[in-house]
């Protein structure tokens, strides 16, 4: 929920993490939202020490093998370690069609050509809204931001990456959209406020 009150410096943090990260102490867990990378990056570290797994080989085994991802392996994550933290960073790349996809598992509650692949009880939890942030009528769930019901329908969620990286999901539509950005064409990347607003006219020409 990005909601932990731990305000360490993270691996892998962005210039306005660090700059608008609050004061330790500020905050008591789950009082306050800060998206940051401490959270995130502490979750994996909890995922490989419970289940033994590195967070890569667990993706492609579980999640990508099942939903035929076609471009996907684990050597397209990483790990990145910095001393001022214990916990690393493990961002990976998708292609547009694999990122395609598991919009749609998600979508489809987590089924697959038949299978349950994730629980549906998961999906739903993940892309509900726990959580005010600074953005607006966005919302925040389990590592997904949620959308305004009022433009798109409940259950309409999105996963944002850096430098724009988006999957979304709009279930009122039966519509993904996903965005990937080239950083080494746009160093700048693409403001998730510019997706949402395409993602908007998209969905309002959705039958």
């Amino acid at each position: 929920m990005a909601r932990s009150g731990i305000y360490h410096p993270a691996a892998h943090e962005t210039g306005d993490m660090r700059r608008n990260r609050p004061e330790r102490g500020s905050h008591s867990p789950g009082s306050f939202w800060f998206y940051n990378n401490w959270d995130f990056n502490a979750l994996g570290t909890i995922y490989r020490q419970q289940t033994g797994e590195d967070i890569f080989q667990s993706f492609a085994q579980r999640i990508a093998a099942p939903i035929g991802m076609e471009d996907f392996s684990a050597r397209d994550g990483r790990y990145v370690a910095e001393r001022q933290s214990v916990h690393t960073a493990y961002p990976f790349n998708l292609s547009a069609s694999d990122a395609a996809r598991f919009g749609q598992l998600f979508l489809d509650g987590g089924r697959w050509d038949g299978k349950q692949v994730i629980p549906a009880a998961w999906v739903k939890e993940s892309t509900t809204a726990y959580s005010h942030t600074d953005r607006g009528s966005m919302g925040y769930g389990y590592l997904w931001w949620t959308l305004n019901p009022d433009v798109f329908g409940r259950g309409a969620a999105l996963a944002s990456g850096y430098g724009g990286q988006a999957i979304a999901i709009v279930p009122s539509k039966r519509l993904v959209v996903v965005q990937i950005v080239d950083s080494t064409q746009n160093a700048k990347g693409v403001r998730t406020s510019h997706f949402i607003s395409l993602l908007q006219r998209l969905a309002a020409a959705a039958p």
